[in-house]
């Protein structure tokens, strides 16, 4: 999924069904044309709200963009069916006024089946997660505690969450401020009380110079059950890191392929999801 920065609209570029490397994905289609950043959502994100194996959307509007700001779920109505693919928003989450988080990642953290949220806190470098309350229900859709994952610097990038490492629970990637590539394994509690995370995890360094992408997604583009990484670069190239179907605490830098070129010419879009 991609926004056109200019005119606003989001696009979907559908899978074919196997990777083959620039024919990977089919002719883009249109699902919308209400996602202009500076007069309707910043932030626009593909995301499972009720566990239902369908791609919702939601996007944030901020304050100086809107008087009816806050987060807004666009449904997916059953599948991928152009511009009746989504039905109208519903406002799931509003604006706080003690906290602020500047990054928007989403993940199902609690293992439950549905989507969470999580983002590293404005000028503190927490990373938090909230948690799907398992009801699209206006402004309540999540709970507004802030769980806290693990914390980063300031200017460290949250990408997304995944299981890397092959133990069957996501792990955190992150784009440090110098361009490296870092995966947090987290600690695993296995007490039965409290969240399935807790204690002090493991960094590992995936690889160096991902400054170059101006958008890192993550994917599984040949449907192997294992993340993998879209990358474009400033350029509009787009390159995907295949995961190497294993991971080595003792080789991390091992864990994705070289790049591979699967399309140009997508230096348009501020959204690559």
């Amino acid at each position: 999924m991609v926004r056109d920065d200019v005119t606003g609209e989001l696009l979907v570029f559908p899978h074919g069904g196997s990777f083959r490397g620039s024919e990977t994905f089919g002719e883009p289609e249109l699902i919308s044309t209400d996602f202009h950043p500076l007069r309707n959502h910043g932030l626009v994100r593909p995301i499972d709200v009720n566990g239902n194996g369908y791609a919702d959307v939601i996007g944030v509007s901020m304050t100086h963009m809107n008087d009816n700001h806050g987060i807004f779920l666009y449904p997916n109505k059953g599948g991928l069916n152009g511009l009746d693919t989504l039905g109208e928003p519903i406002r799931i989450s509003g604006a706080r006024d003690d906290k602020k988080w500047e990054t928007l990642g989403i993940a199902d953290v609690d293992l439950d089946g549905c989507d969470d949220m999580f983002g590293r806190e404005q000028n503190a470098g927490h990373v938090d997660a909230f948690f799907n309350q398992r009801e699209v229900k206006q402004n309540e859709t999540y709970d507004r505690t802030a769980h806290r994952l693990v914390t980063v610097d300031v200017d460290d990038l949250p990408i997304g969450m995944a299981d890397f490492t092959g133990t069957g629970r996501p792990d955190l990637l992150v784009r440090r401020a110098n361009g490296d590539l870092d995966l947090y394994e987290f600690a695993h509690n296995t007490s039965g009380e409290g969240p399935w995370w807790r204690g002090e995890g493991r960094w590992f360094t995936l690889g160096h110079g991902w400054q170059e992408f101006a958008h890192i997604t993550l994917t599984d583009i040949d449907l192997d059950g294992r993340p993998d990484l879209l990358g474009v670069r400033g350029d509009g190239t787009v390159v995907v890191h295949l995961h190497n179907g294993k991971f080595d605490p003792d080789r991390p830098a091992a864990t994705l392929s070289a790049p591979e070129v699967i399309a140009t010419g997508w230096q348009k879009y501020s959204v690559v999801s």
